[in-house]
């Protein structure tokens, strides 16, 4: 359904010296250029109005089939062919669809710019750096890494513990590279944006007299046993005896690591937490 050429009267728009005269009502995919596709498409040569109005009816256009897939997805329920995961495979095949769309008609800093405003990723920097005094500079970067997880896996529905270990593995990845490009202090406020639990760590240790960076070793350390769970929960071959053994051995080795990070007295005060 999504690569069947739709019958669409696109709205008058300024001529550009660029366009090639389309038939009314000829076929075309969503956002398609009026170019022949032997010819570079000059975004040069459009004016502001006219990259607008196009952007505007590649959204329409996208946003059309969408709809419409979502209902013969919730029309078929679940007789719809390779359920939820491939629904949410059509989802990013269109998004990556409307991306080159748009790059077609916009130069690459206003195609980011546009992501920026309108994408959860830029969405979710502008969130957690919004009040800083991250440069536009780091936050593009921040953006650009964030832009590049979701593009794997924003849509993505897979419970299976090896794709739950390799996403937990990218967005671990991912995260040490927004820390790389944003430094330590700016990153302790996105993950104090993200959720309460670096707020816990960073409060325990200030108690504690302990140093700001210890709050994010306990978060590494966190993020190491997650993943060290997760590579268990992926081994097929272990019996049930094996995998005990070894969630308990993941337990033990991060306790010890914890215990390094926060000293024996700061240990004894966390207890169980």
């Amino acid at each position: 359904w999504w690569t069947s050429p739709r019958r669409r009267v696109a709205p008058a728009m300024p001529p550009s010296a660029t366009d090639a005269v389309r038939p009314q009502g000829a076929p075309r995919r969503p956002g398609t250029s009026t170019v022949p596709s032997n010819q570079p498409r000059q975004t040069e040569n459009l004016s502001p109005e006219e990259k607008a109005v196009r952007i505007g009816i590649i959204k329409r256009d996208y946003d059309d089939i969408r709809a419409k897939a979502s209902a013969d997805y919730t029309a078929a329920a679940s007789a719809f062919p390779g359920g939820l995961n491939a629904f949410l495979r059509q989802l990013a095949l269109l998004e990556r669809e409307k991306r080159l769309d748009f790059a077609a008609v916009l130069t690459p800093r206003e195609l980011e710019d546009l992501e920026v405003r309108e994408t959860s990723a830029g969405q979710l920097v502008q969130r957690l750096l919004g009040d800083t005094a991250a440069t536009e500079e780091q936050r593009r970067a921040a953006f650009r890494l964030q832009q590049e997880f979701e593009d794997r896996f924003a849509l993505t529905f897979d419970t299976a513990p090896a794709a739950l270990l390799e996403r937990e593995r990218a967005r671990c990845e991912t995260q040490e590279k927004i820390r790389a490009e944003i430094g330590d202090e700016l990153f302790a406020a996105w993950l104090r944006g993200e959720g309460s639990e670096f707020g816990t760590f960073a409060t325990f240790v200030a108690q504690q007299g302990l140093p700001a960076a210890a709050a994010l070793e306990l978060w590494r350390a966190k993020n190491e046993f997650t993943l060290r769970r997760l590579e268990v929960a992926a081994q097929r071959t272990f019996t049930v005896e094996q995998s005990r053994a070894a969630h308990a051995e993941v337990a033990r080795q991060t306790a010890a690591r914890v215990l390094a990070i926060l000293g024996p007295g700061a240990m004894q005060a966390a207890g169980h937490e």
